[in-house]
């Protein structure tokens, strides 16, 4: 009975090629006419993180003396950012012209909140001054061209 079982599945295994090309039809002048084809990728998906914090110093020199002063952002997160199936981020290559071919991305309506809990001006031990909330970010119609040089 084993060696059945054996057989059955070595039959089914190599007949699977078989059947996945049991629907190939073949296609004539006027058919292949009306056939487009597609290139680039689509990028959806939702997107959630989190940053300790981002540090901003700035050194300055008055006379002999330098000070070095920072900004924080502490406690940053992002949720929620979705890009829909329907409206996806678009990666593409364009023709450029003379300067050659661009990597062109096309960014969608984004919607999701970025949070900063605390802002604080000078060492993590200074009092915080607020925070921060950016809410239904849109970019959409935006695009972004990419090329060497």
């Amino acid at each position: 009975m084993k060696s059945f079982k054996q057989l059955a599945l070595a039959a089914a295994v190599l007949a699977a090629p078989f059947m996945a090309q049991a629907d190939l039809k073949a296609m004539d002048d006027s058919a292949l006419s009306g056939v487009t084809g597609q290139d680039g990728i689509s990028i959806s998906g939702s997107f959630n993180g989190s940053i300790g914090s981002i540090v901003y110093s700035d050194s300055e020199t008055v006379g002999s003396t330098t000070t070095t002063g920072s900004l924080r952002l502490e406690t940053v997160s992002f949720t929620g950012f979705d890009i829909l199936d329907s409206d996806p981020l678009k990666i593409d290559v364009i023709d450029g012209g003379a300067s050659g071919d661009k990597l062109q991305i096309s960014l969608p309506s984004i919607t999701g909140q970025l949070e900063v809990g605390a802002i604080r001006v000078g060492d993590s031990s200074a009092a915080s001054i607020g925070s921060l909330a950016v809410n239904n970010m849109n970019m959409s119609g935006s695009t972004i061209k990419v090329w060497g040089h």
